[in-house]
């Protein structure tokens, strides 16, 4: 079966870098909320499988799980985002920062993770600079933004006044 081939080559650790793979698949073009998610299983299942882990790499396992529930419910609920997840989903949970800390020895975790976020970092500003491409999400656009996009109308307050666009009629309402 070509099952144990990848077994033979992946060892035990085949469904930690499954999930890592499905994490860098998923990220193409910017770090997902559901990337995260699978990143930071991926990690859990790496630290179940020691003899010993280090405390601090045990919560930084743990902090990345809060985080991948809370980005999968924001994907879930199409809901941006906060700074306080964005930061450390680029930095610390991205596929190349986990998958660094994933091949380390456990004591050196936190040397492997800063070559990941600083080297993500780098990857991100190359991306941008020369391809302008965008590695990072920072959720989703604003509801009407959205819905103006797809219908051409959105309705927005003004001051005091509401008003209404309409891009195909080229009308502004007010009401």
């Amino acid at each position: 079966m070509l099952i144990d081939a990848l077994v033979q080559v992946f060892g035990a650790d085949l469904p930690v870098f499954a999930l890592l793979f499905l994490g860098i698949v998923v990220e193409k073009h910017y770090v997902s909320r559901v990337t995260v998610f699978t990143n930071v299983i991926a990690l859990n299942m790496s630290l179940l499988s020691l003899d010993y882990a280090p405390r601090f790499l045990i919560l930084y396992g743990d902090i990345g799980l809060i985080l991948g529930v809370y980005g999968v419910t924001a994907y879930l609920l199409n809901a941006k985002t906060w700074r306080a997840y964005n930061i450390p989903a680029f930095f610390a949970y991205a596929s190349l920062p986990v998958a660094a800390v994933v091949l380390a020895a456990p004591e050196n975790w936190f040397t492997s993770l800063l070559l990941g976020g600083v080297a993500n970092a780098a990857i991100a500003m190359i991306l941008k600079s020369e391809l302008n491409l965008s590695i990072m999400h920072w959720g989703p656009r604003a509801g009407p933004v959205s819905r103006f996009i797809k219908t051409n109308k959105m309705e927005y307050f003004d001051g005091r006044v509401n008003r209404e666009v309409d891009l195909s009629l080229g009308n502004f309402k007010r009401r």
